[in-house]
């Protein structure tokens, strides 16, 4: 069962369902049958939302990985995947709030970092952006995207104080 929990925190929901039917197997414990219920529906809730993600369903792929998160709130993967939903909508302020959320389950999750540096630009935080794009500098120094947009934040932050 502690095995399954890891599975899904870590992102691995295929393994999470088989190592919680393998606990499941000749049980009748209610705890388990509940994990078990849980582990299947955020897999299944991921799967859904990301499905309709690639078809370019960004509500209902939004609505589906919030099914899921309904199951396992503190889920980064979920609210990561929901954040690229929201920033793909326009909606930065939404994907800004779950990517902090990821960001305060796991610090170092540089997918939710760099969606967050880019919605705040959009909404002209220059500021937090160029914050998060220097995290994003020092973590990949080579990386040519992160330095343009780590530049272009901070050329917006000069043209605001003059």
């Amino acid at each position: 069962m502690i095995q399954a929990e890891v599975h899904l925190a870590s992102g691995r929901f295929d393994e999470a369902v088989t190592a919680i039917e393998r606990a499941a197997k000749n049980q009748n414990n209610r705890e388990i049958i509940a994990v078990v219920t849980r582990v299947k529906a955020v897999a299944s809730a991921r799967k859904k939302g990301n499905e309709l993600f690639k078809a370019s369903k960004y509500t209902e792929a939004c609505i589906a990985y919030g099914e899921g998160l309904h199951h396992d709130p503190s889920n980064a993967i979920l609210l990561c995947n929901r954040a690229a939903c929201h920033s793909k909508l326009g909606q930065w302020e939404k994907a800004i709030d779950d990517c902090n959320n990821v960001l305060s389950l796991k610090p170092s999750y540089t997918k939710a970092r760099l969606r967050r540096a880019d919605c705040f630009a959009k909404v002209g935080k220059w500021e937090a952006s160029a914050q998060d794009y220097q995290i994003l500098r020092r973590e990949f120094p080579g990386d040519e995207e992160v330095a343009r947009a780590l530049s272009e934040a901070k050329s917006h932050l000069h043209q605001r104080k003059s």
